[in-house]
Formats: C-alpha cells, structure tokens, sequence
C-alpha cells in the first residue's frame, strides 16, 4: 500500500512540474488594470484619464511592431460616434530575447498632458460615455495575438 501512495505522490509532483509554457510564437496580451481618475496637468488644468495596464508575452521575444487598440462603443443605445479610435501604439523597447514578458501602459486623458494620449468627450451627451477597449498585440514575423478587451468603462468626460 505504501509503494502506491508513494508512486501516486511522484506522479503527481512531477506532473506539477511539467505545467504548459506560457510562451507561444503567438503573442499573448492580459489587461492586468484599468483605473479612471482625475488629472491635474503641468498648467493647473484639471480633467479626467484612463489607464490600461497590460501584459504581453512572447516566445521569441519579437513583438517591437505595435499595439492595435480599439474603443467599442458599449452603450445602449448605440453611440456610433464613440467608436471612433483604432490607433496602432507603437511597444515600448522588448528586451529581444527568446521568452519576455513585458508591462505595457496606455494612458488616455480628456486634456493635453505628458505621457496620455487625447481622447476625446462623448458624443451623445444624453447617454452615458460606456466602452470597452480591445487590445490586439502583433510581432516582427507578423503573428498576432488573440483580441482582448477590458471590461466595460464608464468614461467620466
């Protein structure tokens, strides 16, 4: 009996051990969080920001080519005219070697300020200004990373 516990314990530690990669050829992309707040900029101007934080991995540790994003109007009704971005961000430096992940940050704000992109107000003021935002990741060799999106945002401008 001692001898079958003792195989059972050793299969599954080494089954433990043997977990999937999280590395593909294929990048992969995680939003780790999203915080909305205010933001007063270097001139006194206060106004509104979002930020994504996100996580990328690569098994190659190619992926220098971009970030897709895109702002999907969540409303209902529909807004058609806050859905209006689709910017490709360039990544921030990958360290180029095989097996990387890297942090990446994209900030939003509703006034020019260092280090946010513009994005602009609601355009159904009798709505409210709800999204989401889908993040797609490509590499040097033209693979892409599954679409992700956050969860849905209420924008306070």
């Amino acid at each position: 009996m001692k001898a079958k516990l003792l195989f059972l314990f050793v299969l599954a530690a080494v089954l433990a051990g043997c977990k999937k990669s999280k590395f593909t050829t294929e990048p992969q992309v995680e939003i780790k969080s999203v915080k909305v707040g205010d933001l007063v900029d270097a001139f006194g101007n206060s106004g509104k920001f979002v930020e994504l934080n996100l996580t990328v991995t690569d098994k190659e540790g190619d992926v220098q080519d971009s970030i897709i994003i895109d702002k999907i109007d969540a409303g209902t009704p529909a807004c058609p005219g806050n859905s209006l971005l689709d910017d490709d961000y360039k990544m921030p430096e990958f360290p180029g070697e095989p097996n990387q992940k890297v942090n990446v940050r994209v900030r939003y704000s509703n006034i020019s300020a260092v280090g946010y992109a513009l994005l602009s107000g609601n355009d159904c003021p009798s709505n409210p200004h709800v999204v989401k935002f889908r993040f797609t990741v490509r590499d040097k060799a033209g693979n892409r990373s599954q679409p992700v999106e956050s969860e849905v945002i209420t924008l306070p401008f």
